[in-house]
């Protein structure tokens, strides 16, 4: 069994395509690649995007998160996963780190899974707190799409129609990091699912 958040929801739908014998069950927790950002966004190549990330202070990726993922309220219980990520920051070897998430970034734009959920034939559970608006390279769309992107009420209900006889839990009012912000109604389900 596979569970998949944000990026590694990308990760783990290619894993189940491309290895489905080895995948008894696939559970997305708001998995980002919902939607082609090639569509709304246009490329920046991996200099642009490293000179982006080596700009990452812990302020920035608070401020990131409060707006996208926690919708502007902030609780001290989210300190230690934002230091955890903040924390490269301050290391010496940032700049290979900063280069890995350029790459990173850089895989998630050109090698989107939008078609990829339409192959999937594994047992599928999405889990998608409905308040998230996480989309990547939204700060470099044109203003007037920015607001189109990462619309989780809707993402998640047309992922579930592409996935053969997947399962729904929509988490309302929740963010991006539904095991984070509402641990017992983000596992009730998941438990469910993987008892089933």
């Amino acid at each position: 069994m596979i569970l998949g958040h944000s990026m590694g929801g990308m990760l783990a739908t290619k894993m189940a395509v491309m290895y489905p014998e080895n995948v008894e069950k696939l559970l997305l927790a708001n998995p980002i690649g919902l939607e082609d950002y090639r569509k709304f966004s246009p490329y920046q190549n991996i200099d642009k995007q490293y000179a982006a990330e080596l700009k990452n202070t812990y302020d920035s990726y608070k401020a990131y998160q409060l707006k996208f993922y926690y919708d502007g309220k902030w609780k001290p219980e989210y300190d230690k996963w934002l230091n955890l990520l903040a924390g490269w920051t301050i290391s010496k070897d940032f700049p290979i780190t900063a280069w890995n998430a350029a790459l990173t970034s850089d895989m998630i734009y050109t090698q989107p899974v939008v078609d990829d959920f339409e192959k999937i034939k594994t047992p599928t559970l999405l889990i998608i707190g409905t308040r998230d608006r996480t989309a990547i390279g939204k700060a470099n769309a044109p203003k007037e799409l920015q607001p189109l992107m990462g619309l989780y009420q809707n993402l998640g209900k047309e992922t579930q129609k592409k996935i053969k006889d997947s399962k729904l839990v929509e988490l309302d009012n929740v963010g991006h990091s539904p095991h984070i912000e509402v641990f017992d109604r983000f596992i009730k389900p998941l438990l469910a699912f993987i008892k089933e």
